[in-house]
């Protein structure tokens, strides 16, 4: 019971130093992303927008001299000086401002998706490293051991218990094992370079890849969570926002108040007790601003509307991608967990076949061909288990990325 806890726990630690490698691997790439950065700084401009959109109109000031003095009965005015400012509907602003807020948040729900679009491909190239370095580990192995066979065949040859025909044999698949080796290890350099280009670094850094995979359910994952993705989030906030951007239409459609003041300077006159002589004269103004041809807003209100039913459709369509993505890497991942566990199988019995016949070394002639079977057997499920393991994770990370929050 002992030595099964400690078991347990080494593969704990195992999978969380695993995790802790391809975590700093997402951090870089995070930090590193040319696209995500650029996302940022189109998310900070929309947060800048709302400042914009929610400002009142520029007020205009005007100054005039009279070329020609007006006279008045209090004396001549001399030059006058004006201010007035338009002022929208009520509401206008704050339906403007409410678009725009809707809209940064729509940016960040991008900034969410592409991060979540880059967690996934950085997962999937650093499974598939996983993959091509697992492999390489076992042809460098399976080489090994047919190695040691060629040598057993070579002495049995010697005392006549084997052919030559056998030793060429093992030759021949240890030369397929070779080809297959470089083949792997050619892919693999290559796939080095495309996980450094993902994290936005020097192709040439070193990479350090997980020996192994330990499988622990120890997530859920559930369709439900699919509505929160920012990618559907994102089309409810635009959709919001083109809401609140009809209701603004609708404001300017109404009428438009300005307020403003007049200011003369008058001249004393040269005439003596004058009631008021050289008052200047201050007119308050207030003026109104109908939209008498408002086709454009009506037109403008239908266009939004129209922009309106155009994401409740593409809302539904992408809910349902997104739905068929889940279902086939939920299937997938089943599928994947149960291969492991059958190769596993198929591994250990092969094992045992080949110490059956390694056995009947001592007091008798071996099979060498049924022995070659056995292991070329056991290497296709060694290499089956590892293609069900990268398939594990990389479907797991793909209902990560449909569920789960980074």
């Amino acid at each position: 019971m002992k030595t099964k806890l400690i078991h347990i726990i080494l593969l704990l630690i195992s999978f969380t130093a695993h995790s802790q490698t391809l975590d700093n691997y997402l951090t870089i790439a995070a930090e590193n992303s040319p696209e995500l950065k650029a996302i940022q700084y189109q998310y900070q401009s929309a947060l800048e927008k709302i400042n914009e959109v929610g400002s009142i109109p520029n007020t205009n000031i005007s100054v005039g001299y009279f070329a020609q003095e007006v006279e008045t009965r209090v004396g001549a005015q001399k030059a006058k000086i004006s201010a007035s400012q338009m002022l929208p509907w009520f509401g206008t602003l704050n339906a403007k401002k409410e678009s725009a807020q809707f809209k940064a948040k729509a940016q960040l729900n991008t900034y969410d998706f592409a991060k979540r679009k880059l967690f996934l491909a950085i997962k999937t190239a650093y499974f598939e490293l996983f993959e091509l370095k697992a492999k390489e580990d076992i042809l460098l192995q399976n080489i090994e051991i047919l190695n040691t066979f060629e040598n057993l065949a070579l002495n049995a040859l010697e005392n006549n218990r084997s052919t030559m025909v056998e030793v060429l044999k093992i030759r021949i698949e240890k030369n397929e094992l070779t080809n297959q080796l470089n083949t792997i290890q050619e892919n693999l350099k290559a796939k080095k370079i495309t996980f450094n280009l993902l994290l936005n670094r020097n192709q040439n850094e070193v990479i350090s890849i997980a020996d192994h995979i330990t499988i622990i359910d120890l997530q859920t994952f559930n369709k439900e969570d699919i509505s929160s993705n920012p990618k559907m989030l994102a089309l409810d906030n635009l959709k919001s926002a083109t809401k609140k951007t009809e209701l603004a239409t609708q404001k300017e459609s109404l009428p438009t108040i300005g307020i403003g003041l007049d200011y003369g300077f008058i001249e004393n006159r040269a005439v003596e007790n004058l009631a008021d002589n050289g008052k200047d004269i201050v007119m308050p103004m207030v003026t109104v601003s109908f939209p008498l041809f408002s086709k454009k807003y009506s037109s403008k209100q239908k266009q939004l509307q129209l922009e309106q039913k155009a994401i409740e459709i593409t809302k539904v369509n992408t809910y349902n991608q997104l739905q068929t993505i889940f279902e086939n890497a939920k299937s997938k991942l089943s599928n994947s967990k149960v291969s492991i566990a059958t190769q596993i199988k198929n591994i250990d019995e092969a094992e045992s076949a080949k110490k059956v016949l390694l056995a009947a070394y001592e007091t008798s002639k071996i099979d060498f061909e049924q022995l070659l079977e056995i292991q070329q057997l056991q290497l296709k499920f060694q290499l089956k288990k590892v293609i069900s393991e990268k398939e594990y994770e990389i479907q797991k990370s793909t209902l990560e990325f449909l569920t789960k929050d980074n």
